[in-house]
């Protein structure tokens, strides 16, 4: 007995000097944490603020192109959280008012400027006018809009986009707070399971939310990005692309996929190279279109292509389904287009 004790006590000392075994579900959560949150979320807040510095020093529209460029961009990696079950700080609708289908924002736009509403001159107020007047939106037909773009810098036009852009930096710190405050998304996706957590209560549950921000992001691509311009067989839409006046379309598109190509093969505990490969294709085959504002998409030739294109990205949901899905024991939930 006394052989057999020994044995015991030295295969017990072993085992607790051994590490604890890796949870591939927090492990998840955290690499998507580290590796792809932190680093988009400071990226858009620190692009808005540059946006609104540059109108600050000189707020006419051509000066303002390349960091109105610069912060879209930045957007677009963050914005996938946003059409699943994170609010952006409450200000997803705000910083990204798409689609505009009853035309609010040139509407609301024009109002302010004719009635020249003082409102501009204080941040706190402008929170509180029309998303239809605020956000990435907005600023597209302030500085590209030939309706809009031709101000000078001594107008109420250019206090107006001072105004948008200051307000557009504060809503990317809101969502700076919102991700990494006390009690903040960041937070509660790596506390999943533990006592007190309000809104995940396991692990699975914060994987199943970013594994439906992947597969609502590249829904919101096929079905939105591409399915509105494309309209229907006998009545294609091009004027309903996202971001025609800046001539973005396929530019978001293809920034949207990169940065769910990249957060999926960040999730993934094998990493998703499967995933990542359709959206690598879908990204050179509308690069291939050569139509900046998917303005073609009412050839019938270009239809063809970009049906081809939403099929690729059908072939990376399911990809990720089984990269990630399949490899994580989840499914995808609901998410913020569901029921629209």
């Amino acid at each position: 007995m006394r052989y057999v004790s020994l044995a015991f006590a030295l295969v017990s000392s072993v085992t607790a000097a051994l590490p604890a075994a890796a949870d591939p579900l927090h492990d998840a959560v955290s690499r998507v944490v580290a590796d792809y949150i932190t680093p988009a979320v400071a990226g858009f807040s620190e692009q808005a603020q540059s946006l609104a510095e540059a109108a600050g020093a000189d707020c006419t529209a051509s000066n303002l192109v390349a960091p109105y460029h610069e912060a879209f961009d930045a957007w677009l990696r963050v914005e996938p959280f946003a059409l699943s079950s994170f609010d952006a700080g409450g200000h997803a609708k705000a910083i990204s008012f798409w689609p505009d289908k009853k035309g609010m924002i040139p509407r609301a736009l024009a109002m302010m400027i004719d009635d020249q509403d003082p409102v501009v001159s204080d941040a706190t107020e402008f929170a509180d006018v029309s998303i239809a007047a605020r956000g990435l939106f907005a600023l597209e037909y302030m500085l590209f809009d030939p309706a809009f773009a031709a101000y000078s810098q001594d107008s109420y036009s250019c206090d107006l986009v001072q105004a948008q852009t200051a307000d557009l930096a504060a809503m990317a710190q809101d969502v700076h707070q919102a991700w990494f405050g006390l009690g903040g998304f960041a937070e509660l996706l790596e506390t999943a399971g533990e006592e007190g957590n309000p809104r995940y209560f396991t692990p699975r549950e914060a994987v199943q939310a970013l594994y439906t921000t992947v597969t609502a992001s590249l829904e919101h691509d096929r079905d939105v990005r591409l399915g509105r311009p494309m309209g229907s067989f006998d009545k294609p839409r091009p004027i309903r692309a996202e971001a025609r006046r800046s001539e973005r379309s396929a530019r978001n598109l293809i920034g949207s996929l990169h940065a769910i190509g990249e957060l999926a093969d960040t999730l993934a505990p094998n990493g998703a190279p499967q995933t990542v490969a359709a959206l690598d294709e879908a990204v050179a085959q509308i690069t291939a279109l050569d139509d900046p504002s998917f303005a073609r998409s009412d050839d019938l030739g270009q239809r063809f292509k970009m049906e081809v294109i939403q099929q690729r990205i059908k072939a990376a949901e399911h990809a990720a389904a089984n990269e990630i899905g399949v490899a994580l024991g989840v499914s995808a939930g609901f998410n913020a287009g569901d029921g629209d």
